[in-house]
C-alpha cells in the first residue's frame, strides 16, 4: 500500500497513460492474487499497457534491484544485527512504515469510499482483522461474495 501513492503519481498524474479508477482496479486485483503486491501492480499495470514483454520487463524491473539491494545488505550486516545502532536504525524505520501506509489507506478511502455502507464495511473489516475474528483470506472471500451479491442485487433492479 505504500507505493501506491507512487505510482499513482507516476501512472495517473505525471506520464497520464492510466486513470485513476483503472489504478484503484489494478490495484485492487493485485491485492487479490498470490505474490508480492507491488510486483503484481508492475505486471498488471504494464500488462494493459504494452502487453506480455512489458510485464515480464516489468517484473525484472521491480524485483531486480529489491534483491540486489537486500543480498547486499545481507553481506554487510552478516553477524552485525545484534548491533544496537542496527537495531536503532530498524526500530526508527517502523513509525515511518505506518505512517507511510497509513496515507496511502487515507488517500484510497477519500477517493473509492464514496458511500456510508462502503465505509462502514471497510471499518467493519478493519476491525475484524485488528480483533483477529477473521483473518485476511476468509475476510477477501467473505467481501468478494457480499460484492457478488450486490451486483446482482443492482442487476436485477436494473432489469425489472
Amino acid at each position: 500500500m505504500a507505493a501506491l501513492p507512487v505510482f499513482e503519481a507516476e501512472l495517473v498524474t505525471r506520464r497520464r497513460w492510466l486513470s485513476a479508477a483503472e489504478v484503484a482496479e489494478i490495484y485492487v486485483i493485485s491485492q487479490s492474487i498470490p505474490g508480492v503486491i507491488i510486483v503484481n501492480f508492475s505486471v498488471l499495470s504494464a500488462m494493459r499497457l504494452s502487453g506480455k514483454r512489458a510485464a515480464c520487463l516489468a517484473a525484472l524491473a521491480v524485483v531486480l534491484p529489491a534483491f540486489l539491494i537486500i543480498l547486499t545488505l545481507a553481506v554487510l550486516f552478516t553477524g552485525r544485527w545484534d548491533n544496537r545502532w542496527v537495531a536503532a536504525a530498524l526500530s526508527g524505520l517502523r513509525p515511518a512504515v505506518v505512517a507511510i501506509v497509513a496515507g496511502a489507506a487515507i488517500r484510497l478511502a477519500k477517493a473509492h469510499l464514496n458511500r456510508v455502507w462502503m465505509g462502514l464495511a471497510a471499518a467493519l473489516g478493519a476491525g475484524l482483522m485488528f480483533f483477529q475474528i477473521l483473518g485476511p483470506v476468509p475476510l477477501i472471500l467473505l467481501g468478494a461474495l457480499i460484492g457478488l451479491v450486490c451486483h446482482a442485487l443492482n442487476q436485477r433492479e436494473r432489469a425489472a
